[in-house]
């Protein structure tokens, strides 16, 4: 497996990145991960790493990006928006569609939390195959209220920004994620989908992945009994991480050999 850094302008600003490609030839189907609400490309307990490097294992490649006011991105969190989040997810996805180790044909997006939401937003782009989507806010408006975040929140109006658990959360982010409607979004999506979730998650609550679960043609999904929103044992992230690799492998090989694999099926 190789690793190396990657660098995206958007509007001008650095989405800083890493890559990760198999060993072997390629061309590889690959991953986007989309991570949650002022979390990063590591993402909590290095769920994201450890996803990227088994995916790898498997001859599946992956670019794990740090939106625009959050890890190593340019760019202050008070100016992240859900517009601008979206627009780095398809600076990546666009990205990774021409990278020349990469089959533009099997590109699937895992999306964390507030992640799932803004994979939903790219419901509608046809360069995507697949997506999994862990502890989904489909609900934003209700979830971010029982934090003491709502675009009314008088503080938004006397100092244009909200202390969000030590992240100044911005006007246009509140503005725009309570016009957000993450299930309409998906209405019409017809090509894979896996939710997973976890029962004791205080955050999403269970009935945002249920709703997905529900609403979404063909779409499957698991509960993991004693998982909170971020999968945060050793039990449970295991559980998270084999379901989420044995899915995306069943789902991206598209009937091509991948690297480390006997035939695909």
């Amino acid at each position: 497996m190789a690793e190396s850094s990657v660098t995206l302008i958007v509007d001008g600003s650095a989405v800083r990145g890493m890559l990760h490609l198999p060993d072997g030839p390629g061309p590889f189907p690959a991953v986007i991960w989309l991570h949650g609400f002022g979390g990063s490309r590591v993402e909590a307990r290095r769920l994201f790493v450890d996803g990227a490097r088994r995916l790898a294992a498997r001859g599946i490649a992956s670019l794990r990006v740090d939106c625009r006011g959050c890890g190593e991105s340019d760019g202050d969190f008070v100016d992240t928006t859900i517009a601008s989040m979206v627009a780095d997810a398809r600076a990546a996805l666009d990205a990774l569609a021409r990278h020349e180790a990469v089959d533009a044909d099997r590109i699937g997006l895992v999306g964390f939390s507030l992640g799932a939401t803004i994979a939903s937003q790219l419901a509608e782009a046809p360069d995507i195959a697949a997506m999994a989507l862990w502890s989904p806010v489909i609900f934003p408006v209700p979830i971010f209220a029982r934090l003491g975040l709502y675009a009314a929140h008088p503080e938004l109006t006397r100092q244009g920004w909200i202390d969000g658990g030590g992240l100044k959360v911005g006007r246009d982010f509140m503005t725009e994620l309570a016009a957000l409607d993450p299930l309409g979004a998906m209405s019409n999506w017809n090509r894979p989908l896996f939710v997973l979730y976890g029962k004791e998650d205080m955050v999403a609550t269970t009935e945002n992945a249920e709703a997905l679960l529900e609403e979404i043609p063909g779409a499957e999904g698991d509960c993991c009994v004693h998982a909170d929103h971020a999968f945060s044992t050793v039990k449970a992230r295991t559980w998270l991480l084999d379901h989420t690799e044995n899915w995306l492998a069943e789902q991206l090989r598209g009937g091509a050999r991948i690297s480390g694999d006997p035939v695909a099926s």
